[in-house]
């Protein structure tokens, strides 16, 4: 057995008793994090969740297995920053940020349009693999819970821009739910098939929410 494995097989004991141990943020830190992470997104879709050690995961990133878990815990918490920076990254569009900031309702709109039709959804076989742990995995799960909440507050705030003036906060979030419910849709619906979203279909999603939005904006405020 190797040194790298010695360390993994000592850690893994205690790992899901462990959380995120303190982290150096300094810039050569967050730098090596970096590398961790995205060797873990490239071996996580080439050989699974199961099958990548972490002896596997310092030769591919260049990290020893004694710093990746002063960095990490565990897998899951590398799953958790992968998920954590991939969200970061799409909630900070430059078209969302716009229409927030200047209260653009058709940016807002566009913006949700591209949500729901997931047209640029990448690394498919990363995420059908962590989509697949998360129903094994208790921890990968509280992860997309984690990442379902953000993205309703944002969706929620997203069309408070459209419908400034309602009281009906119930109406408001259920409409968020609802794209919600259409966009995870249309993920699983790519992860599956490769095709891109029809532009008639996603027509048909937003008759149905313009019909809405325009129901909420006539509600009394």
């Amino acid at each position: 057995m190797t040194d790298h494995e010695l360390i993994e097989q000592h850690q893994a004991g205690d790992a899901d008793a462990q959380t995120d141990p303190p982290r150096d943020r300094s810039g050569k830190a967050n730098a090596r994090r970096a590398r961790i992470v995205q060797a873990a997104r490239e071996l996580f879709a080439e050989h699974g969740f199961h099958a990548t050690s972490m002896a596997r995961l310092s030769e591919r990133s260049g990290v020893l297995v004694g710093q990746i878990y002063r960095d990490f815990a565990n897998k899951e918490a590398i799953v958790a920053a992968l998920v954590e920076h991939d969200l970061d990254e799409f909630l900070a569009g430059d078209e969302l940020c716009a229409a927030r900031c200047t209260a653009d309702s058709m940016m807002v709109r566009g913006w949700i349009a591209r949500f729901i039709a997931c047209n640029d959804l990448n690394d498919t076989r990363l995420i059908s693999e962590i989509m697949a742990e998360a129903n094994r995995n208790q921890r990968i799960a509280e992860i997309f819970d984690a990442m379902d909440d953000r993205l309703r507050g944002q969706l929620t705030r997203a069309l408070r821009i459209v419908v400034p003036e309602t009281t009906d906060d119930e109406r408001v979030a259920r409409l968020a739910e609802s794209i919600l419910i259409m966009a995870g849709g249309m993920c699983q619906r790519r992860l599956m098939n490769a095709r891109c979203t029809d532009p008639e279909v996603l027509k048909l999603l937003m008759a149905f929410i313009d019909t809405e939005i325009a129901a909420i904006a006539c509600t009394p405020g």
